[in-house]
């Protein structure tokens, strides 16, 4: 009886080897097939990348867990150094280099004091951060949806910028080394490395508007429809004061 079963074993086993053996040789071969394209109904995935010829990424589509963090000269950095894309999902772009290039981020968040929602399609400038966006966010009591606009330096690249938050990062909070990064970081920000925003054309509770600001992200101008339906055009000073509106008053 012993004998027997253990026939019946081997059998069985020899059976699984030969089923396994044949599923094998039918994946390899329909893999290998020579076919460029594969058609998928549906597929669920939490990242998906594109790369070029050369191998690089030209787009990355994710969920926030593992959306990529900028990149920039064959260098990456944490995507928190990317003003909050750690709470966002979306698209990535790259240029044939390797540099982030611009992207689509979106988000909903329910909150105990309401919520907050926030879209963003931006597009870069070489080696330097977004230049244009169409934008929404709302938190419940404030909402802006528009184009906006920046100019920024063509001499600093952003990796530049990024590798002071990396060496800040690596060094004990209060030490020398610390203060000296962070006395780089407000000397960069205060020579306009991080360029500044000059556009918005959009509306902003419920206030159409167009905004001007000068070299120093100040509102210079700012032509809009008021709550009444009057249209009107102000003019500010470097305090945020109008010195000027159009109309008048009569």
């Amino acid at each position: 009886m012993k004998l027997k079963k253990l026939r019946r074993q081997i059998r069985l086993l020899v059976t699984c080897n030969i089923l396994l053996m044949g599923f094998i040789v039918v994946f390899l071969i329909s893999g290998f097939t020579g076919k460029d394209k594969v058609k998928f109904t549906e597929v669920d995935a939490e990242r998906i990348n594109i790369v070029g010829a050369n191998g690089k990424p030209v787009l990355a589509l994710s969920n926030k867990r593992l959306i990529p963090g900028p990149a920039m000269n064959g260098k990456t950095y944490p995507k928190e150094y990317a003003d909050g894309r750690e709470y966002f999902s979306g698209i990535i772009f790259f240029n044939e280099l390797g540099d982030e290039v611009g992207g689509l981020i979106y988000n909903g968040i329910k909150k105990d004091s309401g919520y907050y929602a926030m879209e963003h399609f931006s597009f870069d400038q070489w080696k330097q951060n977004q230049v244009v966006a169409m934008q929404y966010i709302d938190n419940g009591k404030s909402r802006r949806a528009g184009l906006r606009v920046w100019d920024r330096p063509t001499n600093v690249p952003l990796d530049e910028i990024f590798d002071r938050f990396a060496a800040k990062n690596a060094v004990p909070k209060g030490s020398r080394q610390y203060d000296s990064i962070m006395q780089e970081i407000k000397a960069s920000g205060a020579r306009g490395d991080n360029g500044v925003e000059r556009m918005f054309i959009g509306s902003q509770d419920e206030v159409a508007q167009i905004q001007i600001r000068d070299k120093k992200g100040i509102v210079k101008a700012k032509l809009y429809v008021d709550s009444s339906g009057n249209p009107k055009l102000d003019f500010y000073n470097n305090k945020g004061e109008v010195i000027n509106s159009l109309p008048g008053k009569e």
